[in-house]
């Protein structure tokens, strides 16, 4: 069994990540501790768990009975958490997204993107950290695109973002206006892009806007590709054959085929006249792009199959 601690502010994703983790079938929660609840129940602070955990949330981390310590909240608190423990070789999963800049060949941090760094994920992963949401179902749309080198043109991103994230305004995201944290997603998708293909350096630009659907994040990301629109499903077929959570549609995708499920569903649309590609990429905010794509993460990490204790339940209405 993995023995694994949770440490930080238990906020939505947190909350998510806990459901899985007491449900996961190769992991047991040891603790988890949020200063701000110390000596709560966690059942009355993560919902939907009453009669499955009977754990206490505690003031502080106890690190020497973990295997991998996971961490959330604000990324000035996840930096303090970083700089006063005696971490000593153990695995740590970052859900801030504190290290999304700064990941790379230089880097200590992994960028857990399964989809893109899977052999890494499994051979050497003692920090990871998880991709910020806009920047994971952009880069699920054209990681086919990148590994074949055919990004060669600027790309256009529209994101529209569930009420899960966005700030009690409705107009911030980790308390960033959207205009800022648009572009932060932005650089964070150049930089991945540049490593899965060395040529690339065209121009991202993202605009972002509320999604009644509080669970939901769509993007539709556009650019030149001259092949023709079979290939280029072919291609995507090809690259996530083996992939456990990425599937490609024909048809319009619903909210109620990617809510509290760990996929990202993708949709091809090519204008043969024009040589402009859309693909569109939906997934759970929460899930696919949070505490599931961790606990994938966490899978490959130690070895276990990638589907284990992510086999959720979608909404069916």
């Amino acid at each position: 069994m993995i023995k694994v601690g949770l440490l930080g502010r238990i906020d939505l994703g947190a909350c998510e990540l806990v459901r899985i983790l007491i449900n996961h079938p190769d992991v047991e929660l040891r603790w988890v501790a949020d200063s701000r609840v110390g000596g709560t129940p966690l059942a009355r602070v993560v919902p939907g768990i009453i009669g499955e955990c009977d754990l206490v949330v505690e003031q502080g981390a106890v690190l020497d009975d973990i295997d991998l310590l996971y961490l959330s909240g604000r990324r000035d608190q996840v930096a303090k958490h970083l700089s006063s423990l005696a971490l000593d070789g153990l695995r740590v999963i970052d859900l801030s997204g504190s290290h999304n800049l700064d990941h790379g060949p230089d880097s200590q941090w992994i960028y857990g993107l399964s989809e893109m760094q899977r052999r890494v994920l499994v051979h050497d992963a003692p920090l990871v950290t998880v991709p910020g949401i806009a920047a994971t179902a952009s880069l699920l749309a054209l990681m086919p695109m990148a590994r074949n080198l055919l990004i060669n043109s600027p790309l256009s991103i529209q994101a529209a973002v569930g009420a899960s994230v966005l700030g009690d305004d409705g107009k911030t995201i980790d308390g960033l206006p959207l205009a800022e944290w648009a572009i932060e997603q932005q650089q964070e998708i150049a930089l991945s892009l540049s490593q899965c293909q060395s040529s690339f350096g065209s121009p991202v630009s993202m605009t972002v806007v509320p999604l009644a659907e509080r669970r939901t994040l769509a993007v539709a990301v556009r650019l030149k590709c001259g092949m023709d629109g079979e290939s280029i499903r072919q291609l995507y077929e090809q690259y996530y054959d083996d992939h456990n959570f990425v599937f490609l549609v024909d048809q319009p995708i619903v909210t109620a085929d990617v809510e509290n499920t760990n996929k990202c569903l993708l949709r091809l649309d090519k204008n043969e006249s024009s040589g402009d590609l859309t693909v569109h990429a939906v997934m759970d905010v929460l899930l696919k792009g949070s505490a599931g794509n961790a606990v994938h993460s966490m899978n490959l990490m130690f070895g276990l199959h990638e589907r284990a204790g992510l086999a959720l339940k979608g909404t069916g209405c």
